[in-house]
């Protein structure tokens, strides 16, 4: 099966689950975060805006607020490009490309050594390897290859695992997937 197809068959699969569901496995995967020393340790959380049927992140995003966290979250800019912009509340964001809630107006993120990030990950299916299939844009990929040092934690549904996946050299893994059961702690986990 190529990426095309497979995607289309586990984004039908998790459009399956009923709202209930989705904010059920969404708080147990919110709380296997949390529970993580990576989470505690990480003064930056750059997360996604949750839209659709994806694990809910809205939780998780309050949450790092409470606990003093900077929090910044993707906006596309220029062609295939991303950019993580620091937000305050849920009011800085508007609708941006394909839809997807997006920083108004943000400070861009500039790192430095003081900062500790931990990057959540979105996507449509994953294998305990770490292997990782998002939605065809490589936004993400592109993004992580110039920031390979930030930790990245892919969240999502058990039944969203794959014992395989059609990827490439462009393709970057994660280092764990938190899913509603556990933590998977891949082959390629470079966190502390």
């Amino acid at each position: 099966m190529d990426k095309a197809e497979l995607r289309k068959v586990m984004k039908r699969r998790r459009s399956g689950l009923s709202a209930e569901r989705i904010l059920m496995y969404s708080g147990c995967i919110a709380e296997n975060l949390i529970s993580r020393q990576e989470y505690a340790d990480a003064s930056v959380l750059l997360a996604y805006v949750s839209f659709s049927s994806e694990v809910n992140t809205h939780f998780l995003i309050e949450k790092a607020w409470k606990d003093g966290k900077r929090v910044a979250v993707p906006k596309c800019v220029d062609d295939r490009k991303l950019e993580f912009q620091y937000i305050h509340s849920f009011d800085d964001l508007a609708p941006g490309k394909f839809g997807i809630p997006e920083p108004v107006t943000g400070d861009r993120v500039e790192y430095s050594e003081d900062d500790k990030c931990l990057l959540l990950l979105p996507g449509v299916a994953y294998t305990n390897s770490g292997d990782r299939l998002g939605y065809g844009g490589g936004y993400y990929d592109r993004y992580l290859k110039k920031h390979d040092s930030i930790p990245r934690a892919m969240l999502a549904y058990s039944l969203q695992e794959a014992d395989t996946l059609p990827v490439d050299e462009k393709d970057v893994p994660a280092d764990m997937i938190i899913t509603e059961i556990g933590c998977i702690e891949t082959k390629n986990r470079r966190m502390a």
